[in-house]
């Protein structure tokens, strides 16, 4: 009994070296650059930049990865204004992984000066004097009283906020990329879009929109690379018209 009790105190502090010996040697493989962030990976955004949402989380390539607090780094990102939702993970030995919902943004309208930048729930995400996102129109004719950030705006004809969040759409879908445009919605029933100083389209009614846009956009495909601008108009759906200036 005592041999075997004398055994037991000798294997004891040598189990105890070993896992001190073992866990320094982790500790210090931990440290190595095989744990360095090499890779960071960006995904769900659209109208933010991939450099812009890194810079916001506050991670940055070499840092290492079993050091970056995921949580604050979240947690900054979730005060950005054009995100809805933020998840974070870790993906070893040296990825991070970014995922981002962002908020589905309408476009702009016109303040005193500025413009307010609105998502589709007819909130105020910002309010500058430049439009900070590119390729969203400027909506012209709809009358703001007052306004705050982060606040619904308070419209009296819903109908025309509607409207323009369906506009937006379309063009997101068949013109976006002759942006800059402002579409004019005051009166519902002659909306006409102003593509960067160069081509006015007369699209008249809602009905049918995505056909009209679509329509405007093989028009404006043959015409773009001439130098030449105008009208044309869409409104009659099947039948198009162009006026050159």
């Amino acid at each position: 009994m005592r041999r075997s009790s004398k055994k037991k105190k000798k294997k004891g502090p040598v189990l105890l070296l070993l896992i001190l010996i073992f866990a320094a040697g982790l500790l210090a493989f931990m440290r190595t650059s095989y744990f360095d962030v090499n890779d960071i990976i960006v995904e769900g955004n659209n109208y933010i930049s991939e450099q812009e949402i890194v810079e916001h989380a506050g991670i940055s390539s070499g840092m290492n990865i079993l050091s970056v607090r995921l949580d604050e780094a979240q947690d900054r990102l979730s005060t950005h204004p054009y995100l809805l939702e933020v998840d974070i993970e870790r993906k070893l030995p040296d990825s991070i992984i970014i995922r981002v919902h962002e908020r589905d943004l309408v476009g702009y309208l016109p303040y005193m000066g500025s413009f307010l930048l609105v998502d589709h729930e007819g909130r105020v995400i910002s309010a500058t004097a430049h439009m900070p996102v590119e390729g969203l129109p400027v909506f012209q004719g709809i009358k703001v009283e007052n306004f705050q950030v982060r606040e619904i705006l308070d419209i009296d004809n819903i109908q025309i906020f509607d409207r323009i969040k369906y506009i937006s759409k379309s063009i997101a879908r068949n013109i976006k990329k002759y942006a800059p445009m402002e579409v004019n919605v005051e009166d519902l029933g002659n909306v006409t879009i102003h593509l960067n100083n160069r081509f006015v389209l007369k699209v008249g009614d809602t009905e049918g929109l995505d056909y009209k846009l679509e329509y405007s956009n093989t028009i404006l495909e043959k015409l773009y690379s001439k130098e030449v601008g105008g009208e044309i108009d869409v409104s009659h759906g099947e039948k198009a018209f162009f006026r050159p200036w």
